[in-house]
C-alpha cells in the first residue's frame, strides 16, 4: 500500500486526533489550498478502502478516520513501513517535481513541494532554477504567481510529451512489465514507483489491452523499451482525454499513412471505452508517437512511403563509419536494414526534458568498442547535423555496428611482426603454428633482432618476440619459439581485447525443403535472365522537360514491358515528385515504380543529350544527364523483390558501383548486375 509524503502526513494527523481535524488545520500543516486537501483525501480514501477504514466529515466538524481498532493499527503499520523514495538523485527528483507540476490543476507552493519531496525549501528553489531553462526549450513556462505559488503553463502537446518521457525514464523495463503483467480489469494493483503512480492503473490496463490486440501491430518487431514507451504514452493520452485535455490542432501535421491507420484503430477503441468522440488531432498526435517505434518491416524502394533521403543518409553513415574506423560495413545489407528501421524511429522520438540515467549495458558496449563508438559519434553528427542524439540512442547505433562485426568479422586481418632470435627453422615452425591456430592473423613478417632498426613498427597491429626487449618502448608480447598451447590461448585473449571485432558468431542456417528451394532458385534465375536480356545502356534524345522525357522513354515499352504506358509514366513521375531521387555528386537518378500495369521487371539506362536540374537525395541539386529506370509488377514475387532490391541498393552501395552507374557502358553495367544476381542466387 503506497502513500505519498503528503498523504502520510494527513493520515498521521487523523490518527493522532481521533476526534477530528479541521480543514484549516490541515491547510496550515501542509501549506496547500483547500482544493489540494480535497484531492489528497479523495486519493487516500481509495487506498485505505481494502482495510475497511474510512474518512468521514460530519457537518460542521473536522475530518475523522474511523474503523475497527485492529484495522486502524494495520493502517499505522502501513504508514510506518511505507518508505517514500527520497529522490537522492537530483535529476530524478527534478523530474518528479516537473511531473507533479504538470499534472496539477492549480498552483503549488514551495513549502508544499518541500514536504512532498522531503527536502528543504532552498533545495526546491534550486531545483526550480535548474528546471526552468529546460522547460523553456520545450516552449513551456514555469510561472511564479505572487501569493499563490508555482505552476507550469504551455500547450498540452508539449506537456504530454515531457510527461511521457519522464515517466518512461523513471521506471525500469523490468519493473514496468512486472507491474502491467499484474494488471487486470479491476486494476487494483499498487506500485511504490513515483512515476508509475502518475498514470491510473485503469488507463494502463486499457492501453495494454488495446495494443496487444491490434492485428497489424507486430509486437515481435518492437523492442521492450519501445513497447514500454508507447504503452506509457497511450495510457497518459487516455488519462488526459478522460479529463477533456486534448492536444492542439497542428496546421502542418501529416504523419505517415500506415501510422495514421494504426492510430485510428487504437483511438476508436479508446473512444468506445471513454464514452465520447476523440478529436482528429489526438489521432495525429498518437500517429507521430507510433513513428518512434520499429513496428514496420524493412522498407524497399518500391513502397510509396519509402524514405529515400533517410536511405541515402544511412548509406552515408555506413560509408563514413567504415572509412573512419578502417572496418568494412558497406556490404552488410542487414546492417543497412536494421539501421534504416532504427533511425526512422529514433529521429521521431522526443528528447527528454532532463538528462537520462546512464544505461550500464550500453556503456559497456561503448567501452568495449571504443574506436567504433568514436567513429559513430563523429559521423552521426556529420550525417544528421540537425539532430541531437542522447547517450542511449548513440549506444544503440553502436550496438548495430558491433552486431555487424559479430556477424561478419572485419576482412582486414591482423598484420603481425614476429621478432625471432632463433634460426630460420624455428622461425618457420613458429610462423606455421601462428597461421594454423590464429586465423585472425592474416599477414606475418618474421624478422631478426638485428633488423629492428630497419623496421617501421607503425604498420603492425601486433608485435611478438621470442626474447625480452628491455629498451623497446612499444607494446609487445613475449612468446616461446615453439608457441605452446597455453600461449596460443593467451594470444587469443589478447587479440580479442585488442580487436573485439575479430570475434565470430556462427549463425544458424535455416533449413529449406528441397522442393521449395528448387522452385525459389528457378524463379530467381529466370527473373535475373529477364533483367539481363532487357538491359540497355543507350543514348536518348531528351524532350523539353524531364516529365516529357520519361513519358517518351516509357512509351517505347508499351505492349512489351508495360500494358499502359501513360499510367506507368504518371506513377514514375508521382514517385519522383514525392521524394528526391538524384544520387548526390553524380549525373544520374534512379526513377522507379511498382504497379499493376508493369508486366515484368525491367532495368535500363538512358544517356540524355541535355541536362535537367533535379533534387538529389541530400536535397542539393544535381545536373541529370543519365536516367536509370527500374520497373516492377505489383504484386511482386519474392524472387523479383530480392533481385530488384539488389539493383536499388547497389546504386550507392560503394564508390565503384556509383562510378559504373555514372559512366559505365552496357558491358560494365551487365557485369555488375551479373555479379549482384549471382550473389543473390547463392543466398537463395
Amino acid at each position: 500500500m503506497y502513500f505519498s509524503v503528503r498523504e502520510k502526513k494527513i493520515l498521521s494527523l487523523l490518527l493522532t486526533y481521533p476526534n477530528g481535524v479541521q480543514l484549516e488545520q490541515l491547510r496550515h500543516e501542509l501549506n496547500v489550498s483547500k482544493r489540494t486537501i480535497y484531492r489528497e483525501i479523495s486519493s487516500i480514501e481509495k487506498t485505505i478502502k481494502p482495510l475497511d477504514v474510512q474518512i468521514i466529515k460530519p457537518r460542521g466538524e473536522g475530518y475523522r478516520i474511523v474503523g475497527e481498532s485492529i484495522n486502524l493499527d494495520k493502517l499505522k503499520d502501513e504508514i510506518e513501513e511505507n518508505k517514500e523514495d527520497l529522490f537522492t538523485d537530483n535529476v530524478q527528483r527534478q523530474g518528479a517535481i516537473v511531473s507533479s507540476l504538470l499534472l496539477m490543476d492549480e498552483e503549488e507552493t514551495i513549502e508544499g513541494l518541500s514536504i512532498d519531496f522531503q527536502v528543504s525549501p532552498s533545495t526546491i528553489v534550486s531545483d526550480l532554477q535548474a528546471i526552468e531553462q529546460s522547460l523553456e526549450d520545450y516552449r513551456l513556462q514555469l510561472q511564479r504567481l505572487k501569493g499563490r505559488g508555482i505552476k507550469i503553463t504551455g500547450r498540452e502537446k508539449e506537456k504530454r510529451q515531457i510527461l511521457g518521457n519522464l515517466i518512461f525514464n523513471g521506471v525500469s523495463e523490468y519493473d514496468f512489465f512486472q507491474f502491467i503483467d499484474q494488471l487486470d480489469a479491476e486494476a487494483q494493483v499498487k506500485t511504490d514507483n513515483f512515476f508509475l503512480k502518475q498514470l491510473t492503473p485503469q488507463s494502463l490496463y486499457l492501453a495494454k489491452t488495446i495494443l496487444y490486440h491490434i492485428p497489424q501491430y507486430s509486437l515481435k518487431e518492437v523492442t521492450d523499451n519501445q513497447l514500454q514507451r508507447i504503452l506509457i504514452l497511450l495510457a497518459l493520452s487516455i488519462d488526459r482525454i478522460r479529463q477533456q485535455r486534448f492536444v492542439e490542432e497542428e496546421q502542418d501535421s501529416s504523419p505517415k499513412p500506415e501510422s495514421m491507420q494504426i492510430a485510428g484503430q487504437i483511438m476508436i477503441k479508446v473512444a468506445t471505452e471513454c464514452g465520447h468522440s476523440i478529436p482528429a488531432q489526438e489521432v495525429r498526435f498518437f500517429a507521430y508517437q507510433l513513428e518512434g517505434i520499429n513496428y514496420k518491416k524493412p522498407q524497399n524502394i518500391f513502397i510509396d512511403h519509402f524514405d529515400v533521403e533517410l536511405s541515402y543518409q544511412i548509406k552515408e553513415l555506413i560509408r563514413l563509419v567504415s572509412e573512419e574506423s578502417g572496418l568494412e560495413f558497406r556490404k552488410d545489407e542487414q546492417l543497412f536494414n536494421d539501421l534504416l528501421t532504427h533511425m526512422a524511429a529514433a529521429l521521431k522520438r522526443n528528447i527528454t526534458v532532463l538528462p537520462n540515467v546512464v544505461n550500464p549495458i550500453l556503456q559497456k558496449v561503448q567501452e568495449k568498442y571504443h574506436t567504433l563508438t568514436d567513429a559513430v559519434t563523429k559521423e552521426l553528427a556529420v550525417v544528421f547535423p540537425d539532430h541531437t542524439f542522447s547517450e542511449d540512442e548513440l549506444g544503440y547505433v553502436v550496438v548495430h555496428f558491433a552486431t555487424s562485426l559479430e556477424r561478419h568479422p572485419s576482412s582486414k586481418g591482423l598484420f603481425v611482426l614476429v621478432l625471432c632470435s632463433s634460426g630460420i627453422g624455428t622461425a618457420r615452425i613458429l610462423e606455421s603454428r601462428i597461421k594454423k591456430y590464429l586465423p585472425e592473423i592474416q599477414q606475418i613478417q618474421v624478422a631478426k633482432i638485428s633488423e629492428m632498426n630497419q623496421l617501421n613498427f607503425k604498420q603492425y597491429d601486433l608485435i611478438l618476440a621470442t626474447v625480452f626487449l628491455p629498451e623497446f618502448t612499444l607494446p609487445y608480447k613475449v612468446i616461446s619459439p615453439l608457441l605452446l598451447d597455453e600461449e596460443i590461448q593467451e594470444l587469443r585473449t589478447y587479440i580479442h581485447e585488442l580487436r573485439p571485432e575479430t570475434e565470430r558468431i556462427v549463425e544458424d542456417v535455416p533449413v529449406v525443403e528441397p522442393s521449395d528451394a528448387f522452385g525459389d532458385l528457378y524463379e530467381t534465375m529466370r527473373t535475373a535472365n529477364q533483367l539481363l536480356n532487357h538491359l540497355e545502356v543507350q543514348p536518348f534524345a531528351a524532350e523539353e522537360t524531364i516529365e516529357l522525357t520519361l513519358e517518351k522513354i516509357i512509351g517505347m515499352l508499351q505492349g512489351t514491358i508495360v500494358s499502359n504506358a501513360e499510367y506507368v509514366t504518371q506513377k514514375v513521375i508521382d514517385r519522383y515528385i514525392v521524394a528526391p531521387i538524384g544520387v548526390p555528386k553524380t549525373n544520374f537518378a534512379l526513377f522507379h515504380s511498382a504497379n499493376k500495369q508493369v508486366q515484368e521487371p525491367f532495368f535500363a539506362i538512358y544517356d540524355l543529350d541535355k541536362a535537367f536540374s533535379i533534387l538529389g537525395m541530400d536535397k542539393k541539386s544535381i545536373q541529370l544527364t543519365r536516367v536509370l529506370l527500374l520497373l516492377a509488377p505489383d504484386p511482386m514475387p519474392e524472387a523479383q523483390k530480392g533481385l530488384l532490391g539488389k539493383i536499388s541498393s547497389s546504386v550507392i552501395e560503394s564508390d565503384l558501383n556509383t562510378e559504373i552507374y555514372k559512366f559505365g557502358n552496357h558491358e560494365l553495367v551487365y557485369q555488375l548486375l551479373s555479379s549482384l544476381f549471382i550473389k543473390e542466387i547463392k543466398q537463395s
